[in-house]
């Protein structure tokens, strides 16, 4: 079986606080798969694993058969894509199309134009997540709810292997949280890690895993996240 992320008796923490103690799971490639639990359980801990913000203080992880914090990682973010908690428009005078664009700039080259197969997953990324009658927007002017969706659609024009979001339905209405349900649930993103306290976002994942006291269970096929 291929697996996305494998972590195997890690432990991961800040400063002399220890977060994860003695996590072993795996996330298949292909799944939607949610993260629950209480606040400072070590969700968004797990992520930053993901991503090589932190580093294992001990045990092993894998993400896309590469491991975070080595060399040549840098060419793995490129294959995962990123939505954190807290999103906004910013001061950057930018339009919701050149930002959601900025999802293609890693692939392409910083300093380097974007050709029409990169514009491509822009415009479809904007299509998506329900933004592209607002592509001429400035993003300093959106609504909370807005620059989440410009933050998912970003992720999305990246075209990920691996799809990681930290409360994405937060700043999202009912309308909004079920349109980004069915998102995920449709579009070509390859693997999905979902963060979430809500109950509806949990029920669409194919596995849940439960964080709690520095451990993390997985829930048996129709078990209660909250139970």
């Amino acid at each position: 079986m291929n697996h996305a992320v494998s972590l195997r008796n890690v432990r991961a923490g800040y400063g002399r606080v220890t977060v994860l103690n003695d996590i072993t799971l795996s996330i298949e490639q292909g799944s939607l798969t949610g993260l629950c639990g209480p606040n400072g359980a070590g969700k968004s801990t797990f992520i930053k694993l993901c991503l090589g913000m932190i580093r294992p203080r001990s045990g092993s992880l894998t993400v896309l058969e590469a491991v975070p914090g080595r060399r040549g990682f840098r060419n793995t973010l490129l294959r995962i894509g990123y939505v954190p908690q807290k999103t906004g428009g910013g001061l950057i005078p930018a339009t919701v199309r050149e930002a959601v664009a900025m999802g293609r700039y890693g692939k392409a080259g910083l300093f380097r134009r974007l050709s029409a197969r990169d514009w491509a997953p822009v415009d479809r990324a904007l299509e998506a997540a329900g933004i592209a009658g607002i592509a001429a927007s400035l993003t300093r002017e959106l609504s909370g709810g807005q620059a989440q969706r410009v933050a998912i659609a970003r992720a999305l024009a990246m075209e990920p292997e691996l799809l990681l979001l930290d409360e994405p339905t937060a700043s999202l209405d009912a309308q909004g949280r079920s349109e980004l349900l069915a998102l995920v649930k449709t579009y070509r993103c390859g693997t999905v890690v979902m963060v979430s306290h809500d109950p509806e976002s949990l029920s669409r994942c194919g596995r849940i895993f439960r964080f709690a006291e520095g451990r993390a269970e997985a829930l048996a096929s129709g078990e209660s996240p909250h139970a």
